[in-house]
């Protein structure tokens, strides 16, 4: 379902990267974090049988995890980042280019190098965002990620956003892609710490999940 709505998100997005000036975001913070607290349910599906016979089964699953991730600003433009899948790494933004594009490179567990470049862009009220990246697994696959968004800020505290996620690998395994949905909640006018429910339908099934951010 969400591969089918691609070429949709894919030509709206087009369209509206179209119609966007460069953004200027306000300043992070030294040092701020992000706490997540996910839920994903799993279906499982089989057939078995015992001294009756042939039989099918559906078992139902509930999965709940929470957690950290930490950036801090060693310089104007450059960011040491703490990930919740224990991955650090360092990001640099280019504040004179277009967009402000930003750069990053890391360490993932378990034991991938990650690259990735992301930009956000803005015609009032509409942010656009984009992401390319790649991560190579220690004896998999090298992993192609692209990431599109859009966001719709209703008013100083109030947001909402559209985005899909596209990833290839370079082997064998097939594609893979969601779509995402968030409203964001700022707790103070100057958008310092925000509250945030995002939901996620796509390869690895339905999530969802509550984050909080802010500076420390």
């Amino acid at each position: 379902m969400a591969l089918r709505l691609l070429p949709l998100f894919l030509a709206f997005a087009a369209w509206a990267l179209a119609q966007v000036d460069p953004l200027r975001p306000a300043e992070e913070p030294p040092l701020g974090y992000r706490l997540t607290l996910s839920y994903a349910p799993s279906v499982l599906q089989g057939v078995g049988a015992d001294e009756r016979g042939p039989y099918a089964c559906l078992r139902v699953g509930h999965g709940l995890s929470l957690s950290l991730g930490l950036s801090y600003r060693v310089a104007p433009d450059l960011f040491l980042e703490g990930r919740p899948s224990l991955g650090v790494g360092l990001a640099y933004r280019f504040p004179d280019l277009w967009g402000r594009p930003r750069v990053r490179l890391g360490l993932g567990y378990p034991w991938a190098l990650e690259g990735e470049a992301s930009g956000s862009l803005l015609r009032d009220p509409v942010v656009a965002t984009w992401a390319l990246g790649v991560s190579y697994p220690r004896g998999g696959v090298p992993l192609l990620g692209l990431g599109l968004g859009l966001s719709l800020v209703a008013n100083e505290v109030w947001s909402l956003g559209l985005g899909t996620s596209l990833s290839l690998p370079l082997g064998l395994e097939p594609l893979g892609g969601a779509l995402l949905l968030r409203a964001g909640y700022a707790l103070d006018p100057e958008g310092k710490g925000e509250v945030g429910v995002r939901v996620r339908y796509g390869d690895g099934g339905f999530a969802l999940g509550l984050e909080l951010t802010g500076p420390l």
